[in-house]
């Protein structure tokens, strides 16, 4: 059956690409294509069957393949569940990339984006605080950085007994502070302690799931500023897939599928970003000592520079 549909689906999408393949726009005017796109409703627009049809399918048969994962293994082999798995990854999101190729810039528009408007200053800063998060928690995944200068503190013992005149009392030794520059690696590859496999460090009390929560945040954060309606389906589609995604993989990890997720974890975490620390179960001040905030920076100054431009 998952051979059947992969048939019917990939028929579809190579029919499209065939009908499109080698056509380019060589004038600056509006093509007849895009002003019936601009005409047409969102549902009919075909860039939006591509993309947000993508990213249904996507996330569907993640989630109906991995919790069928036994089952189907069982009946048809590990090796045809990971065939069928990857093909049907594979062509979800060369739909997904297909439709924002194919129909970026073009089709219908948000009406706040009408007539050339910039975005309102509200989606801006909204767009800037998401994008500056969703970066600063892909960067804790880098090493740490650090100032490749550091001052160096050292203490000497000074003893001046030399210069006492006779007979003047002695003068005891007294510790001088002497400060010296030192140069260091701008990475710090030590920064994350030895940790046992359930504990919580960094941006795992913010949620658990925060690679896939920064890509969502990334990708809204985007979507906001996104005049074009196929664009904005385009960065919002990782939103779905941590919103439905992260809560089926926590049900999976409850019954030991594919990975664990401890009572006491569950407990002292949350999916939800900054649940967790809102209703005390994690300790801010223990998250303001383990985040990397040069990289923090580092994001946020990427972040200003992409938006004043």
């Amino acid at each position: 059956m998952i051979l059947m549909l992969l048939r019917q689906y990939s028929t579809g999408l190579f029919k499209q690409l065939r009908t499109h393949i080698g056509r380019r726009n060589k004038t600056t005017t509006p093509s007849a294509a895009t002003t019936n796109l601009a005409s047409t409703t969102p549902l009919n627009n075909n860039g939006i069957k591509f993309v947000a049809g993508g990213w249904g399918l996507f996330l569907l048969e993640n989630i109906i393949l991995s919790e069928n994962r036994e089952w189907l293994c069982k009946t048809y082999g590990e090796d045809m569940y990971h065939y069928g798995y990857n093909t049907l990854s594979t062509s979800a999101c060369l739909s997904i990339l297909y439709g924002f190729a194919k129909y970026k810039g073009s089709g219908r528009r948000w009406s706040s984006f009408t007539k050339g408007k910039a975005p309102l200053f509200p989606f801006r800063a909204s767009a800037m605080i998401l994008q500056t998060f969703g970066l600063a928690c892909f960067a804790q995944l880098l090493p740490k950085l650090q100032i490749p200068v550091a001052l160096d503190t050292r203490e000497e013992l000074k003893d001046d007994s030399r210069n006492v005149r006779p007979g003047q009392k002695p003068v005891e030794p007294k510790n001088k502070a002497t400060f010296t520059f030192k140069a260091r690696c701008p990475m710090d590859f030590r920064s994350k302690p030895d940790l046992p496999p359930d504990a919580v460090y960094g941006v795992e009390r913010i949620t658990r799931h925060h690679n896939l929560w920064a890509l969502a945040s990334l990708g809204v954060g985007t979507a906001l500023i996104t005049p074009f309606i196929v664009e904005s389906a385009f960065f919002g589609g990782p939103l779905l897939l941590s919103t439905f995604g992260t809560a089926h993989q926590d049900a999976r990890f409850r019954r030991g599928m594919g990975g664990t997720l401890t009572k006491e974890k569950e407990a002292r975490t949350s999916n939800i970003p900054f649940a967790a620390l809102l209703v005390g179960r994690q300790d801010w001040i223990k998250l303001f000592d383990e985040i990397k905030w040069l990289n923090c920076g580092v994001a946020s100054l990427l972040v200003m520079i992409a938006h004043v431009r």
